[in-house]
């Protein structure tokens, strides 16, 4: 059996994450993919943030389009197809669909007897949301699409890579 590296078990445990979290809740079928996702110009995003802190420190990030954010809450919510969708359920949804994965990934990458815990999701909403790691972090990003519309979840985190096994 081989052994994988801190960055191969991060792709996995993201991988794992992100297709488990959106086939559970939305029944969508992610697939990941190695071409970085570019967010058309002009095209409202919504990212969801949620906070690592403990024997991990780090911040995951779910970045979609405004237009797959509401289809999204659209399923999570039980909504028909063509009625309004509030501002705030698309930030709550997509705030959960972050907390879920960043709950997976905390269980995957904590060290057994450290405590760990997540922060609230916070949600930003914007048209270029360009985000900038700080000195003595690591910046991961993974790509997904679903009917050609991008998924991508960024891991930021502290290097500390004997903590991500």
């Amino acid at each position: 059996m081989s052994t994988l590296s801190p960055d191969q078990n991060l792709k996995f445990f993201i991988d794992d994450a992100a297709i488990t979290v959106f086939d559970t809740m939305l029944a969508i079928d992610l697939q990941p993919s190695d071409r970085g996702a570019r967010f058309k110009p002009g095209v409202s995003q919504v990212v969801g943030t949620v906070g690592i802190a403990g024997s991990v420190t780090a911040v995951l990030c779910l970045r979609v389009t405004e237009s797959f954010a509401c289809h999204a809450a659209t399923g999570m919510l039980g909504i028909e197809p063509g009625e309004a969708v509030l501002e705030s359920d698309v930030n709550d949804a997509i705030g959960e669909l972050a907390n879920i994965m960043a709950g997976k990934l905390k269980s995957c990458l904590r060290t057994p007897g450290r405590p760990c815990s997540l922060s609230l999701p916070a949600i930003m909403r914007g048209y270029s949301i360009d985000l900038e790691s700080m000195s003595g972090t690591e910046r991961h990003s993974f790509t997904f699409y679903h009917g050609g519309e991008p998924v991508v979840v960024e891991f930021y985190s502290l290097n500390q890579k004997e903590n991500m096994l």
